[in-house]
């Protein structure tokens, strides 16, 4: 690719996030609605056993071997120091030890080798530890509005969180990804003594993907995060009970055939967590980037993608 051409993807690259930003930078919080602040530890609902089965079909487009490995902690969208954290529970094909780990305290870290120009399938299966895993907590969205209303005020329900399910492409520009498919599970609880109801939402939602399958049947949030439908359920919960949750998402979201409605085998334990009820907690992992910049996000993250692959 000549120079003049580059400079072009590079300009062109500069002007989306341009225009991203004078879009959306008066745009209000989250959601088209107004978030109101909410005090966690009068929070009815929380989550745990959070579980997740990933499966991606990746392509090493370069002449010398790569390697790549899971990922122990969770941020997408999450404030800066909040995070969800997972211990990998299998692997399919067997994952290798690799080199260096970043998580030694979560069990150190495995992936795989691929070769020059071959194409890998592989799976594996997540346990979230303390947030969301032992530890019932939820999404808390800190920047809400703190102002006073009344008589009425809204109640939007229980906030949720993104991803790009292609970052690995920023990362290794030699490695690209064609598909991927994650089956999330989670148990929410109700700690309230009363029966509680209201919206409760996917914790993890991979943007520019489609919501394929949903336990109990959710209906998608669309103007929560750009591009990104995210599983939402209406709920009620008698009191000190508990409710299992799963949900799967293919990526792009267009795609279809091959697997991408068949039921797969999940290991026993996988997708489903402890049930019964369960005591009160701390609040856990909170988030609450405003929309402006998630939109910005995805807009550069996309374009970083589409850089790198026409850079290779």
């Amino acid at each position: 690719m000549g120079m003049l051409m580059k400079k072009l993807v590079y300009t062109a690259i500069m002007a989306i996030f341009i225009i991203s930003v004078l879009g959306v930078s008066d745009t209000g919080s989250a959601a088209k609605e107004t978030w109101v602040k909410e005090k966690p530890e009068a929070t009815s609902f929380r989550l745990k056993d959070l579980t997740a089965v990933i499966t991606v079909k990746i392509k090493n487009n370069d002449n010398n071997v790569q390697y790549f490995k899971i990922g122990h902690v969770y941020q997408g969208s999450l404030t800066e120091n909040s995070t969800i954290k997972w211990l990998i529970q299998w692997t399919d094909p067997a994952a290798l030890k690799m080199v260096k780990s970043r998580s030694p305290e979560l069990g150190g870290d495995y992936g795989w080798k691929i070769k020059p120009g071959e194409t890998k399938t592989v799976s594996f299966g997540l346990q979230a530890t303390g947030d969301m895993g032992e530890i019932p907590s939820y999404i808390v969205n800190v920047e809400s509005d703190d102002s006073n209303y009344w008589p009425l005020i809204n109640e939007p329900g229980l906030m949720a969180s993104w991803f790009m399910p292609n970052e690995i492409e920023v990362l290794n520009p030699s490695l690209d990804l064609k598909y991927w498919k994650g089956t999330f599970g989670f148990t929410l609880i109700n700690l309230d003594e009363e029966s509680v109801s209201g919206i409760v939402r996917a914790p993890i939602a991979p943007a520019n993907s489609k919501l394929i399958y949903s336990s109990p049947k959710a209906f998608v949030d669309d103007d929560l995060f750009v591009s990104t439908q995210v599983a939402a359920w209406d709920v009620t919960m008698e009191p000190e009970t508990s409710q299992r949750f799963v949900y799967t998402y293919e990526w792009p979201a267009k795609v279809s055939g091959n697997g991408s409605r068949g039921s797969g085998y999940y290991p026993p334990g996988t997708l489903y967590g402890a049930t019964g009820t369960s005591a009160a907690s701390t609040s856990g992992a909170k988030t609450g980037a405003p929309y402006g910049p998630l939109v910005i996000g995805v807009l550069v993250t996309a374009a970083a993608v589409a850089y790198t692959r026409i850079m290779r």
